[in-house]
């Protein structure tokens, strides 16, 4: 505390400040990782009237904590250092004076007079003063961002055909009356406003939900729309005779702009299908310039195509494996194993069922999704449980843990799997 000059043996006095004391402030604990992100970048503090006050750095979201104390906190400002000789000389006289005054007293003992110093030397400075009181701090903790209004955000007018067709009619987009939103869409600075997340955690969401930025506005694909738009992409490999592991998203573009598909939006079917290939030329020695080099993942396209082949109803497991095998493109081979998180199956034997049930569509919240999945399913085995869990995001908790306060687990025989049901 070298702002108030304390040192060890050298006692100072404290007085509330003359012109009242703020009992107003609040006192935020950080440690100095977090308090050189707020020095240098600052923070925000989210939520509306309903919501819990959070606080969000770049990076990362906190939970704002009131934590009680039964000790009354001081706060003072900093303290104009006094000359240290001078404080030397005025504690050497006052010193001087106390010990010939405990020499003309009978009975004065050695502490009281150390006592006596210490009040001495502290009356001869001025006090420190007190400027504000405190009986409780915030403590800050780490928690997953609250990206439930990022869904309903997105997904009030998922971009589809009718958005091509009205596009072109009116040459582009027009400004609405809510800040940070356009007829089409929000801009990443609205959905900042709105969202209890970080700046880089919504980026990471916006990824997640599969949205699409267009002339600055985001937006959800619509799903029917962008299977469309694969399986044109597909036709369109397979008449200029690509390979899936090497398509060229400029020829795809070219050949797709007259059916009425933007180019940014080929792309972005691209990078939700697929991913990009790092090289520097084709086989043949032609260049690639930019990222124009893609290859499609097999499982994110089978999936595509088990889902349409159920269109949400459930389904035979027999004839669903025959009619996925045949939909698929040619050279894929499709297995159960990629609806891990997709779909369910019930039942066994030849009744068994497969119905479509994808993690993706799920709340975030752990709570709500451990009520959604019991809701669908009373009873889970751990190996088709884990799966709907891996998107479940709580710093500092594991899916075990979380397994623990939202489900309970039991064996029907001591040699039997876990099983786990609500709590």
């Amino acid at each position: 505390m070298s702002s108030l000059a304390l040192k060890p043996g050298q006692p100072r006095a404290i007085a509330f400040a003359p012109d009242g004391v703020r009992t107003d402030l609040r006192l935020l604990e950080v440690d100095e990782p977090l308090l050189q992100e707020i020095i240098q970048k600052g923070v925000v503090i989210k939520g509306g009237e309903e919501d819990e006050a959070i606080l969000v750095t770049s990076r990362r979201t906190y939970a704002m904590k009131v934590v009680e104390t039964t000790n009354l906190q001081l706060l003072v400002g900093p303290q104009q250092q006094e000359n240290e000789a001078e404080q030397t000389l005025d504690k050497s006289e006052d010193v001087a004076a106390a010990v010939a005054v405990a020499a003309e007293v009978p009975g004065y003992g050695s502490g009281l007079m150390t006592q006596w110093n210490h009040f001495r030397s502290a009356s001869c400075q001025d006090p420190i003063k007190v400027n504000a009181t405190s009986t409780s701090h915030i403590e800050l903790v780490e928690v997953a961002p609250r990206l439930e209004a990022l869904r309903g955000l997105l997904w009030q007018r998922p971009y589809g055909i009718d958005d091509e067709r009205a596009e072109a009619e009116r040459g582009g987009t027009e400004m609405g009356e809510a800040a940070g939103r356009t007829a089409a869409g929000y801009t990443f600075e609205g959905l900042l406003a709105m969202v209890q997340a970080s700046p880089e955690e919504l980026r990471a969401a916006l990824v997640s939900e599969g949205a699409l930025e267009l002339g600055g506005c985001w937006r959800a694909v619509d799903p029917n729309y962008l299977g469309s738009l694969l399986e044109l992409v597909l036709l369109t490999v397979e008449q200029d005779s690509m390979t899936l592991s090497a398509l060229r998203a400029s020829r795809l573009e070219a050949s797709l702009q007259p059916e009425g598909y933007r180019p940014a939006l080929v792309r972005h079917c691209l990078s939700v299908y697929g991913k990009p290939v790092v090289t520097d030329s084709l086989a043949d020695g032609t260049e690639i310039v930019g990222q124009d080099l893609w290859c499609l993942d097999e499982t994110k396209v089978c999936i595509h195509f088990a889902h349409k082949v159920m269109g949400g109803r459930a389904m035979l497991l027999s004839e669903f494996n025959v009619a996925w095998r045949n939909a698929v493109p040619y050279g894929m081979t499709p297995s159960l194993g990629m609806l891990r998180s997709e779909a369910l199956i019930d039942g066994s034997g030849a009744e068994a069922r497969i119905s479509s049930f994808p993690a993706s569509a799920l709340p975030r919240d752990p709570g709500e999704r451990f009520a959604a999945l019991f809701g669908r399913r009373a009873r889970w085995e751990w190996t088709t449980l884990e799966p709907y869990l891996e998107g479940v995001q709580v710093p500092g908790q594991s899916a075990e843990a979380l397994l623990m306060r939202f489900a309970r687990a039991s064996q029907l025989t001591p040699d039997a799997p876990l099983v786990y049901s609500v709590r």
